[in-house]
This record gives structure tokens, sequence and C-alpha cells, in this order.
């Protein structure tokens, strides 16, 4: 046996043996999260398990440094991106044995230990002290706080009951609260945008549109290629030489795989699940007040709910993003007191929802509980659709109480869905919709009333990208909301506004892609500066 002293702590570190590193603080175990083996993969506190996404090998480097190595993935703690800032996560990744990928141990008190990076000089550290299963792990400066001391437990020592492979699958999945999201403790960025825009700026977050009418045949979830007769279903717009559900696997794959200045940057996916509009078709009523006929019908409610199963066992274990249902909790509202919307939840799915009462709001609890028991790892948010809030801002509060949205990771909300340039022509109403401080204020006062109702951030989702240096043409729309937001980002952070996505919400309308880098620019700047942290 090869047993490695390390002066500066004062511990033997047995570099043949497997160690669960328990943190002082949170008594929570350094975790690999949700058993992911890809390079860029976050790492977690978890209660401890004695899993082997838990246990790490320490490998010897040399002049007292080693990389930590997971059982589970194979691969090291890592300084993701060789950063020095304050803040910033580690990741796992392949062995290079970089010196973003070295540690030495600092001694503290009763035998616990700091993991201090040799490239940054920074400590690992459960970020406040968390108490949350699944929040990230970050570097920052040497203080020896408690939040910044672990204790290196040999592997076979764990407790804890959580069973393995549930990495992620507390009622918070992606660690969300209204400091942070989806483990990140500054705003988000990012959008709806093509390859090229998105590895073009230190982009967070891609987002993509999941809807139409529920698989023609229950046969399409156990298929092994799609039929050209279902193409009209979301789960086979790649067509019929791939599998159903190939679109979820696609967008998810194109995310990860993104990069920026050359390096591997891996983005999460939102995707905005948007289907009851289509449900209401299925009911010979559209969309709108047609969706709401269409919940209180089991054998259609049926379908849909299946559908929904199946699209979140494609996201799987991914730590990606759920917007659920734009639109349709308006329409639900407006009826009236939520409980009392009539929905066939029970009958439609007794299995997954049995419990829930039939109503609009048993609903959203149902599609809330279904993801975070389907894709462990992913955030929920209910879409926040509150067309009265100026006028109404109780009734909107009370109703998201009503529908469970504290049991979701976010709520998410539109500002408008189309640059202001294309609704002040007369041919779209001459509308004034663009911001000054002080309608963009209101906006951020009211997110901040509805994020503190429900203890969860917001995300702010198809942003128009309307550039005020725009000729008012298709593409190239006039609009100030990238310009505003990004010269208020302390003003956002304050509205616990967790991210800030940004897309066209229509045809004809400005994109990434055409307005001149100005999404772009601003996005490298706010990099640059180290981010917008969350409060």
């Amino acid at each position: 046996m090869v047993v490695v002293n390390t002066a500066s702590a004062g511990t033997d570190v047995n570099t043949n043996s497997w160690y669960t590193l328990v943190n002082r603080s949170t008594g929570k175990a350094l975790d690999g999260y949700g058993f992911a083996t890809n390079d860029g993969a976050p790492l977690a506190q978890w209660s401890r398990s004695g899993a082997t996404n838990q246990q790490w090998k320490f490998i010897d480097s040399g002049d007292g440094n080693y990389r930590l190595q997971n059982r589970n993935s194979g691969k090291v703690l890592d300084d993701y991106n060789w950063s020095t800032t304050e803040g910033s996560e580690l990741v796992q990744w392949r062995d290079l044995n970089g010196a973003n990928q070295q540690f030495h141990l600092e001694k503290s008190s009763d035998g616990y230990v700091r993991l201090i990076n040799r490239h940054s000089g920074k400590a690992v550290e459960v970020p406040g002290g968390s108490k949350t299963d699944g929040s990230r792990i970050a570097q920052y400066h040497d203080w020896n706080g408690p939040q910044q001391q672990w204790q290196l437990v040999p592997a076979g020592s764990a407790g804890g009951t959580r069973n393995a492979g549930n990495s992620g699958s507390s009622a918070t999945p992606g660690g969300s609260s209204a400091k942070r999201l989806m483990g990140s403790s500054t705003v988000l960025l990012g959008g709806m945008m093509e390859d090229a825009t998105a590895n073009a700026a230190p982009f967070d977050v891609r987002y993509a549109y999941i809807h139409s009418q529920p698989a023609p045949s229950s046969d399409a979830y156990t298929a092994s290629r799609c039929k050209s007769e279902w193409s009209g279903w979301w789960g086979c717009w790649t067509g019929n030489t791939t599998a159903p559900g190939t679109q979820v696997t696609v967008y998810k794959d194109r995310a990860s795989k993104a990069t920026y200045q050359g390096k591997p940057r891996p983005q999460k996916t939102l995707f905005t699940w948007y289907s009851l509009r289509d449900l209401g078709d299925a009911a010979g009523q559209g969309d709108g007040p047609g969706e709401v006929v269409a919940i209180n019908r089991a054998d259609l409610l049926t379908k849909y709910l299946n559908d929904y199963r199946f699209f979140l066992q494609k996201i799987g274990t991914s730590p990606d993003m759920i917007d659920i249902e734009p639109d349709f909790w308006g329409f639900a509202r407006s009826l009236g007191n939520l409980h009392q919307v009539p929905a066939q939840v029970k009958a439609a799915n007794p299995t997954d929802c049995g419990s829930q009462e039939n109503s609009a709001s048993g609903l959203a609890q149902c599609l809330i509980s279904m993801a975070h028991k389907y894709a462990p790892n992913a955030g929920v948010g209910l879409h926040l659709t509150c067309f009265d809030w100026q006028q109404n801002t109780a009734k909107c509060t009370k109703d998201y109480a009503d529908l469970g949205a504290s049991n979701a990771d976010f709520l998410v909300s539109d500002v408008t869905d189309r640059d202001a340039g294309w609704y002040a022509l007369p041919a779209h109403g001459s509308r004034d919709t663009f911001w000054n401080d002080q309608k963009g204020f209101a906006a951020l006062t009211f997110y901040k009333t509805m994020s503190e109702s429900v203890g969860k951030p917001v995300v702010l989702w198809q942003i128009p990208l309307g550039n005020m240096a725009g000729n008012n043409t298709p593409g190239h729309f006039k609009d100030d909301k990238v310009d505003w937001f990004f010269s208020h980002m302390d003003q956002v952070a304050n509205a616990h506004v967790g991210a800030l996505l940004f897309g066209a919400g229509w045809s004809e309308q400005t994109t990434p892609e055409t307005d001149g880098r100005n999404l772009i620019n601003k996005t490298i700047a706010n990099h640059n500066s180290g981010g917008t942290p969350l409060k």
C-alpha cells in the first residue's frame, strides 16, 4: 500500500483508496451530480449515500498536489476554463494533469482539510454553506470557513439513504432558490439562436419549443423508428430514419457541445412545453378557452400526460430546464378559482397524479411532480401568465399559490412577444411597447413580488431582440429591451430575475443573427465583468 503524507494538512492520503469528501458545514458529500460522465458536468453536494459518484481517489501530481478522480465517471475535479473568478463553479473533466486540476490540502481543525486549487489559489467550497441537496460546488478565496472544510471518509463508511442514481431528485432539482438558479449564482444569459451565434458569446442557455398534438399512436413511445404518418408529432420531427423523441436529444446534444473562444462551454437547454394549445385543437375548440375544455376530457388529457411523460423520459437525467405551458394558466385564471376549473387529472394519470385534485390546480401540480420524477435533474417552472398584472398583482399572487408554483424551481415570464418597432406600425396597431425606466422598473417590481411570493427566481423568456439602430424592416425592427436590461443588471438581480433569454416570438422579428451583434457584444461584456450575482 502506498501512503503519501501531506505535511501541510497533517493528513495521510492513501493514493490507492477511495474517499467520500464530507463538508463540515453541511454534512453532505462531494457528488458527481446526476451520475454524469461527460466533460464539464457540474459537481454538487448531496446527502451521503456511499454511491460511486461520491467516491474520490487522490492521484499524486507531485509537489504536494493531487488530482481528485471520481470513481463513477473516471474524470477529475477541474477549475473550469482556468478561472480565477471568485465563485466560479467547479466541474469534472478528463484528466489532463493541468494545474487547474491539481489541489493541495491545507489543515483545518479536528482533522478537516481545505482543497486549494494550484492554478487559482482558491478553495473548494459549498457556497453560503447551503444545506440543499444539489447545491453546486464553487471556488472562493481561502478563508478557512466551515463550508470550505472537508473530511476524508474512507469509502464504505458513508451513511445516508439516497438510492444510487437519484442525485438531483430533491424538491429543487436544479438547486434553485432566489439566490441560485440551476446551480448558478449569477444571472444566466441566452436565448433561441443558431449554433454559430451560440458559440460567439459565453451564453448559458438555449431554448426550444416542444409542441404538437399527442402521439397519434401509443406504439410511438416504444417504436425503434418513426413512421412517415407520425411526422406531425413533435417526437418524429427528425424524420422516419430516427427513433421517436430524437428531437429532444438533438437539442440537448447541440447545447452540450457549445464552445466559446475555441474551448468547450456546455450550455443548458430550456424546453418550452407548449402542447395544451394543440390539445385544444384536438378537442375541436382551438386554443385559448378550448384548452380549458380539453383538460376536462379524460381521453384527451390521458394522451397529453402520456406524451408529457415520454418527453420527460427523453430529458432523463440531463440538468436542463422546462417551461410549462405559456398562456394556458392565463386562460384558466380567467375562469375564476383554479381549484374549481375542472380537469380529469386522476382518471388521466392515476399512477403519477392520482393524489391530485381534479382541477387546473391539480393539473399544474401533476405536471410539476411528473417532471421531478421522470427528469430528476431538470428544473421546472410554470409559465407566469398574468395578463392583468398591472391592475391586480394580488390575484396573480394568489392564483400561482393555488397552482402550487412554490413546488416548482422557478417561474417563467415573457415581456412581450414582438419587437416594439413592429408593433408601432399602423398595420400592427400603432402600439407603444418601447420601454423607459418607468415601464421597466414596474415590470421588475412585479417579477420581484411574484418571486418572493413563491420563493423561487424568475426566468424572462422570449425577450425581443430589436436594435434601436434597426430600420424597421423584417428582421431589423427597433426595440430597446436588450439595451435596457443590460444597463440595469443590478436591478434585474434585485428583482430575483435569474435568467434573461432572448428570442423572436413571431415571424419578421429581429433575431440574434440579425441584430448587428448587439446581444453577442453585451453578453461578452457582461461575462468579462464577472457576471451579475443573483440576489
